[in-house]
């Protein structure tokens, strides 16, 4: 079982520093309501700061005990394919002329020092390795990635939840690309009845319904040559909860990205036992290669704007 006191203390300041910029960033309402604080965040003012500086085996939430040896390694950021967002051109940022391989060095460099990157809206992805495989640990989760979400309401577990899914490939063919098949990390909200798993949305670069006053650039990534994007993939079903004016999510049991804060060793982890194939299928996996995390809500708010998942750092036990 996993204690507390097994967390490492040794993360870098800066990828809490910056968890928190991205925070007061999207300008969302923190709230403990009826314990009486609020803390609202002008997003405005904070992005021209910022811009200045079949079940799978044992996957339940008690699975596997922690081990608190981490390894932090150089993140290699092979794909960079972001949906349309309020961060996207900016975290990273976009200058004129950059090629989807500039996009990616930027983004690698970012998520090197500690800081994160945004994926838009559903759909959008990264995909990353970290030069040698990713061990399947026994009585162990095997790696962890870092975002930016945190908990407001520690009784509700309520607070900024965006979560991604988290898929894993092997490089069987031993070519060093990600072109062998993918398995998703079932999580939490894998085998629940309202999740789609084939669900599918176009982006179209002249859509204008995601824009909002405090984040004013191109809101679909600039580097694209056309001027649509087709994804596709799971798709889990809102977890807004709303008090009044205020409109959190409900921080989620286990296994997706930027769903829990980065001080939870436990519930910013992931294991490869929780790899299923498309029907759903558990499948045994001894290491891995690729790792890939897929924004997987769709979901637009006044004030705050789309969910986006963010991804940070990736971490080895």
């Amino acid at each position: 079982m996993y204690d507390k006191a097994d967390e490492p203390e040794d993360l870098p300041q800066q990828m809490f520093d910056d968890k928190l910029r991205s925070a007061r960033i999207r300008g969302i309402t923190q709230m403990r309501k009826g314990f009486g604080i609020i803390i609202i965040v002008l997003s405005a003012v904070l992005l021209c700061m910022a811009s200045c500086n079949v079940e799978p085996v044992d996957a339940t939430i008690d699975d596997k005990t922690e081990n608190s040896e981490q390894e932090m390694g150089q993140v290699k950021v092979l794909e960079y394919r972001p949906a349309m967002g309020q961060f996207v051109n900016v975290l990273p940022e976009y200058e004129e002329g950059d090629t989807e391989e500039a996009m990616c060095k930027k983004a690698e460099e970012m998520i090197n020092r500690g800081a994160v990157v945004t994926l838009g809206g559903f759909g959008g992805s990264i995909t990353m390795s970290l030069g040698e495989p990713i061990k399947n640990m026994p009585n162990s989760k095997d790696f962890r990635i870092l975002g930016n979400a945190f908990i407001s309401d520690d009784e509700t577990m309520i607070g900024n939840s965006e979560p991604g899914v988290v898929w894993v490939s092997v490089d069987r063919n031993g070519n060093g690309i990600a072109d062998d098949e993918w398995y998703e990390l079932a999580g939490s909200e894998y085998y629940k009845p309202e999740t789609q798993h084939n669900y599918k949305k176009t982006w179209h670069k002249s859509d204008t319904t995601l824009n909002n006053r405090f984040h004013t650039q191109p809101y679909f990534p600039m580097w694209v040559g056309d001027t649509v994007i087709e994804v596709s993939g799971t798709l889990l079903a809102s977890h807004m909860v709303k008090t009044g004016d205020v409109i959190a999510q409900q921080i989620l049991e286990y296994g997706y990205a930027d769903n829990r804060p980065n001080t939870d060793t436990f519930g910013t982890a992931f294991d490869l036992d929780w790899a299923v194939d498309e029907n759903g299928q558990h499948v045994q996996i001894d290491e891995c290669d690729f790792v890939r995390v897929v924004t997987a809500v769709d979901e637009v708010y006044p004030m705050i704007g789309e969910l986006s998942t963010e991804v940070g750092m990736l971490i080895v036990f």
